[in-house]
């Protein structure tokens, strides 16, 4: 067994055989998440099941999967099952993870920190995607067609300064799951490129007798729970960006901006993140728009909303000093179905854990893979220590799920006055739920 910092104490990894022994930075975070572990899952008697079949290879699913395989319990007998997410530079998916999910994967994984960040940004050095200030600007277009921005304010950070550890990461999301499969332990895994199709199929890939089976994929219905039909969605549009040559103007390198543009009676979402690629060298900020819809309602057009989406995030980009980075190659528009806002209880031996992890609509607030993280790992956990892992996950998002159906209501609900309010108070406007629990759901341990 190895000692960590807290007095606890950890199995060793059978990643590669040897065993990370945290330290300093990396020993703060690993403390932090297991006393979160244990707030959240408890203690049990042990593993109930013999095996694991995670159904998708998300995110989500290649984590569980990472924590899962460096066990001594369930090396070799956890199925990571569906085609592996495609690297490109597209950017597709979520593109922000904060420092509280990094410490999540980093502690999944049993490597340092810095190792999975090496991972993710390659031969780029220069700490472009790492962000330690988070600023806030309404903005709108002016009478003049371009686009303006209300007063800047910083609600994480300072405005200067910048905070003391890591607040975020930005990187492609294909790029983040490749980082973790390079280095999660995959001689402890099955893997299955194909689909699965239904309940049966997964029972069928099991290497064991009493196998849970996980829903970590898209298809709501694939273990038979009980979804009802839900008529939200997303409309995404993003796009990597680089500095044009009059240079940047509102926000800083290692910075992130969320920049919403009040429309009608809701607020479209509109953040420009600090960002670094290595198949996109060039670019040093991404941004993107999301905005709720709803799809089967009368007068719904998907290609206006789309072009409306596009126009904004060129001419917001235009107004900070930044340009699209090969657009034709890296822009990224779409529909994405919604989840209901409160997961459905698993089915016996099966765990919804796409649902639990990712409820409502899609990451509208750099939360959607930090979800994802602490839901993954949880669930893990839950499974090794032999308690009931639909319980123990949502105990674990509890805080971060409230935050972001907050949030959603805020821009949909109250648009107008929370816009007139971030104008006129700025900071004080975001006390909750932005400002709240910063250090639990945004910063790095250490």
């Amino acid at each position: 067994m190895v000692s960590l910092t807290n007095g606890r104490t950890a199995s060793p990894s059978m990643r590669g055989n040897t065993t990370f022994l945290p330290t300093e930075r990396d020993a703060l975070r690993v403390a932090k998440v297991e006393r979160e572990i244990d707030r959240a899952v408890g203690q049990g008697p042990g593993p109930s099941y013999d095996s694991v079949v995670i159904c998708g290879a998300g995110f989500t699913a290649t984590l569980m999967a990472a924590r899962l395989a460096r066990s001594a319990q369930f090396h070799g007998k956890v199925v990571l099952a569906g085609p592996r997410t495609v690297e490109s530079r597209r950017v597709k998916d979520g593109l922000t993870l904060r420092g509280y999910g990094t410490d999540y994967i980093s502690y999944a994984l049993d490597v340092p920190q810095n190792e999975y960040v090496a991972a993710l940004y390659g031969d780029i050095i220069d700490g472009r995607g790492i962000g330690t200030r988070n600023l806030w600007a309404q903005a709108k277009k002016g009478r003049d067609g371009k686009y303006e921005f209300a007063r800047v304010f910083a609600w994480q950070g300072g405005l200067h300064a910048g905070y003391s550890r890591p607040l975020f990461y930005g990187a492609r999301n294909s790029r983040m799951q490749g980082a973790m499969h390079e280095l999660m332990d995959r001689s402890g895994v099955i893997e299955v490129p194909d689909k699965v199709g239904s309940l049966e199929e997964a029972f069928d890939l099991a290497p064991g007798k009493r196998p849970l089976i996980v829903n970590a994929g898209h298809n709501q219905r694939l273990l038979g729970a009980d979804v009802p039909k839900v008529d939200w969605a997303t409309i995404a549009v993003q796009a990597p960006l680089r500095i044009k040559p009059s240079g940047m103007r509102y926000i800083g390198t290692n910075s992130a901006m969320l920049a919403p543009v009040v429309r009608g009676k809701t607020m479209d979402v509109v953040l420009f993140n600090a960002y670094a690629d290595p198949l996109s060298p060039r670019s040093s900020f991404y941004g993107i728009i999301v905005v709720e819809v709803y799809p089967e309602r009368p007068g719904f057009n998907q290609q206006k909303e789309t072009d409306i989406l596009i126009d904004e995030l060129y001419g917001i980009a235009d107004t900070m000093g930044l340009e699209l980075d090969d657009p034709d190659e890296t822009l990224f528009h779409g529909l994405i179905p919604g989840s209901p806002w409160r997961a459905p209880a698993s089915n016996p031996g099966t765990l919804e854990l796409q649902m639990i992890a990712h409820p409502g609509v899609s990451a509208t607030f750099s939360d959607g893979m930090t979800s994802g993280a602490i839901g993954a790992v949880t669930a893990a956990e839950a499974v090794l220590r032999g308690v009931d892992p639909d319980a123990a996950t949502r105990r674990a998002l509890r805080v971060m799920n409230r935050d972001r159906r907050m949030w959603n209501l805020t821009r949909t609900k109250i648009a107008r006055p929370a816009d007139l309010a971030l104008r006129t108070i700025g900071g004080a406007a975001t006390f909750y739920p932005h400002g709240l629990h910063v250090a639990k759901t945004w910063a790095s341990a250490g």
